[in-house]
C-alpha cells in the first residue's frame, strides 16, 4: 500500500495514528467516510435538483409519494416512516410542498382526527421528472465503482443501516420480565 492519502479522512486517521499510536482509529475511518459522502451527496443532490425548482426535502416527500402508489396519498406519519425526512422537516416540507401546488391536504377518511396528503397531477409529473434525474445522475456519481463494487457497498452499507434499525425500534412489552423468569 502506498502512503499516498487517498481522501480527506485518511489524512486524519493517520494524524491520530500519529498522536495516539495505542488506538486504532479504523471504525474513524468508516464514519467520517459516511459522514462526509451524505454531505457530497445532499450538495449533490441539491445541484441536480435546483433546475427542477426542487429541494432534497421537497424531492423526497413527493418522490414518496409517488413511489407508494395509487392513490399516491399518505398520512404525515408515514410519510416520516418511508422518506428521508427528519420529523421536524416533515410538517414544513409538506406545507412548501403544497404551496407549490405539488400536493395536497385532505381529510383522512379513516380517522376524523388526521388527514393525508395526496400527490397532485403536477406533483406526480414533477415526481416523475425527478426521480429519473436522480437516478441518473447518482448513477453517474457512483461510476468510479464498477457494478459489482456498487453491489458490495450496498450490501454493506444495508448491513449497517439494518443494524442501527433494529436497535432503534421499540422493544416489545412484557418481554424482559418472560426472559426473566426463565
Amino acid at each position: 500500500m502506498t502512503n499516498q492519502l487517498t481522501d480527506s479522512v485518511e489524512h486524519l486517521l493517520q494524524e491520530w495514528r500519529r498522536e495516539r499510536p495505542e488506538l486504532d482509529p479504523a471504525p474513524i475511518g468508516v464514519q467520517g467516510r459516511v459522514v462526509r459522502l451524505s454531505a457530497h451527496l445532499l450538495r449533490a443532490a441539491e445541484d441536480y435538483l435546483n433546475p427542477l425548482d426542487l429541494g432534497w426535502e421537497a424531492f423526497s416527500l413527493i418522490v414518496t409519494l409517488r413511489r407508494s402508489g395509487k392513490p399516491y396519498e399518505m398520512r404525515p406519519t408515514d410519510i416520516l416512516r418511508e422518506s428521508l425526512l427528519t420529523s421536524g422537516a416533515v410538517t414544513n416540507r409538506i406545507d412548501r410542498v403544497e404551496r407549490l401546488g405539488l400536493v395536497e391536504r385532505r381529510p383522512d377518511t379513516e380517522d376524523r382526527r388526521s388527514y393525508v396528503i395526496k400527490l397532485t397531477p403536477a406533483g406526480k409529473k414533477l415526481a416523475d421528472k425527478a426521480i429519473a434525474t436522480h437516478i441518473d445522475a447518482v448513477e453517474g456519481l457512483l461510476d468510479v465503482l464498477s457494478a459489482k463494487e456498487q453491489a458490495q457497498l450496498a450490501g454493506l452499507l444495508s448491513k449497517l443501516l439494518g443494524a442501527f434499525e433494529d436497535k432503534a425500534k421499540p422493544k416489545a412489552r412484557g418481554r424482559s420480565r418472560a426472559v426473566a423468569q426463565d
